[in-house]
């Protein structure tokens, strides 16, 4: 669905590929707090170590929740043939570990070293091709462009906790993304719970200076705020707790 403000989209030619990258026009900017968030993955140290250090590491000891064991196939499962829309990018490690034949990719994100990092991947693994995958320069908190189409799955993959405001806040983004979803779509993410789990002494830390830094907004997110809000938007949802990380995939959008 498209917004009722009208986005004016700029072409940006990549130098390293024939990508197209939309941008909305200036006028349209993020909120302060999201830019804030995402300037974090303008730092080309924490894209090289992102894999390693957040879903190694800090994955599976801070959060209690292996990435290949359980959130990996989370998302392969919830994968689907045809238009795919990524969102909060990270460095692509979740398309790039999946099988993408079939599947034309869109990625979306607030932060262009991330788009440019992903994209360059999935084109150097041979995951896609580089004039077939778009990349879209945006601030999810606002509704998709016009020219944007249906999308029979939808990925936002450790993007939720680093949003700013309480869940309601968080999860108003899919009264406009499931407009964006095939009847038979489905849409699918995990996130870094703060209230209601466990967090050992690694996983305190990561959580204090997350906050302290704006890379996290997360100290009140609950699973049952998610799930009740995730009802909300769409008949049909699936949710479990592994450690400190909330796993979610719903479809069958309520319009």
């Amino acid at each position: 669905m498209a917004s009722t403000s009208t986005l004016t989209q700029r072409p940006i030619t990549a130098s390293s590929s024939k990508t197209t990258i939309y941008a909305e026009d200036s006028k349209a900017a993020s909120s302060d707090a999201s830019a804030r968030g995402a300037a974090i993955y303008s730092q080309s140290w924490l894209l090289t170590i992102y894999d390693w250090w957040v879903l190694g590491i800090v994955s599976t000891y801070a959060w209690a929740c292996s990435v290949p064991k359980y959130t990996l196939p989370w998302f392969q499962q919830n994968l689907r043939k045809g238009q795919h829309l990524d969102i909060g990018v990270g460095t692509g490690y979740y398309l790039a570990k999946s099988d993408l034949s079939g599947v034309q990719v869109t990625l979306a994100d607030l932060n262009q070293d991330a788009l440019d990092a992903t994209r360059d991947r999935l084109v150097l693994e041979g995951k896609v091709k580089s004039n077939e995958t778009r990349c879209l320069l945006h601030d999810i908190t606002r509704p998709l462009p016009a020219s944007c189409p249906q999308y029979d799955s939808m990925s936002l993959y450790y993007l939720l906790h680093c949003m700013p405001g309480p869940v309601p806040a968080k999860t108003a983004v899919f009264s406009h993304l499931k407009h964006s979803l095939t009847p038979d779509g489905v849409i699918s993410g995990a996130s870094i719970l703060g209230k209601d789990v466990r967090h050992n002494l690694f996983g305190r830390l990561i959580m204090a200076f997350g906050n302290w830094n704006g890379m996290f907004d997360n100290r009140a997110d609950n699973a049952a705020d998610f799930d009740e809000a995730l009802r909300e938007h769409f008949a049909d949802v699936e949710t479990q707790v592994r450690g400190a990380i909330f796993l979610w995939r719903a479809s069958k959008p309520k319009v």
